[in-house]
């Protein structure tokens, strides 16, 4: 049986490096790998981990998902080489904390570009090759902040929710030929905007903006303070291996799920979040409960 044909986005790093990795050096059923990253000179370190299947299984190109045209001539180059494309992992986005009445609209869309409208140009390059072979996997690494808000994720949450919303539309449509769309929700995960010293230089800024209410300033203290706790809450922050555990689950399940936690803690969050219809309940904080 021919290797199947994976794409995947943000691969300079973290879940996006790991699941190239891991895919490209499987033992059963080892894919064609085609892991790109926007920044080429940030390849190093997945050269380092590819070892002996580098150029063989796994190759690494420069692509930029907010660049229409870096899409277009990478999946273009990948069909002209296997005339196929059977896998397309959605990995590639940037997070942050914000709040909302300081924060500007160019910066919202910034975010979106990359999380929400980098998704939508990198599935719509692939599905006319998916139909027309009637199969294919398609695997967004969404969130938990896509699925349960977060006090001050507004921007982070937003373009995961679209997502979110994006994909379960899509994937009524898509399952009629044969392709399967699938979200992981990994909650925090290693490298994740919570355990980033970086953030305090974000959170001062935005704290000393005149425009912010004091009681909104206690709230984003606490969000940063309690930081910890909130990752006990949501099950304590995830290795990026134990995410590629679930993609693969995604990956080679004959009738994969639309949607993926990556714990069980995650998974009961989940679950409470759908009990009440009317959303009342969320707004009572889940990640600031004790």
């Amino acid at each position: 049986m021919a290797s199947r044909i994976a794409l995947l986005t943000g691969c300079s790093s973290g879940i996006g490096l790991v699941t190239a990795q891991r895919l490209a050096q499987r033992a059963k059923d080892p894919l064609i790998v085609y892991a790109t990253m926007r920044n080429m000179s940030k390849k190093g370190e997945l050269e380092a981990a590819a070892g002996n299947v580098l150029n063989k299984t796994l190759f690494i190109r420069e692509l930029d998902v907010t660049k229409e045209e870096t899409i277009v001539e990478t999946v273009s180059d990948i069909m002209d080489t296997h005339g196929q494309i059977d896998v397309l992992v959605n990995n590639a986005g940037i997070s942050g904390i914000s709040i909302a009445e300081v924060t500007s609209i160019s910066t919202f869309k910034r975010m979106f570009d990359t999380n929400f409208f980098g998704v939508v140009r990198m599935t719509q390059e692939v599905i006319p090759h998916m139909k027309r072979r009637r199969s294919g996997r398609i695997i967004n690494i969404s969130s938990l902040a896509g699925i349960i808000g977060v006090m001050f994720y507004d921007m982070y949450g937003s373009s995961k929710f679209a997502l979110e919303g994006f994909s379960e539309c899509l994937a009524m449509s898509l399952r009629h030929s044969n392709v399967w769309v699938s979200n992981v929700q990994p909650g925090p995960v290693e490298t994740d905007i919570l355990t980033n010293p970086d953030v305090s230089d974000v959170l001062r800024e935005q704290m000393d903006d005149p425009r912010v209410d004091e009681k909104t300033r206690e709230m984003y203290r606490m969000i940063w303070e309690r930081r910890e706790t909130m990752l006990t809450v949501a099950g304590g922050a995830q290795t990026a291996s134990e995410i590629v555990d679930v993609v693969e689950e995604a990956l080679d399940s004959e009738r994969p799920h639309l949607r993926y936690q990556t714990s069980e803690k995650s998974r009961k969050l989940v679950a409470e979040r759908f009990k009440d219809p009317t959303g009342d309940d969320v707004t009572g904080d889940y990640f600031l409960k004790s």
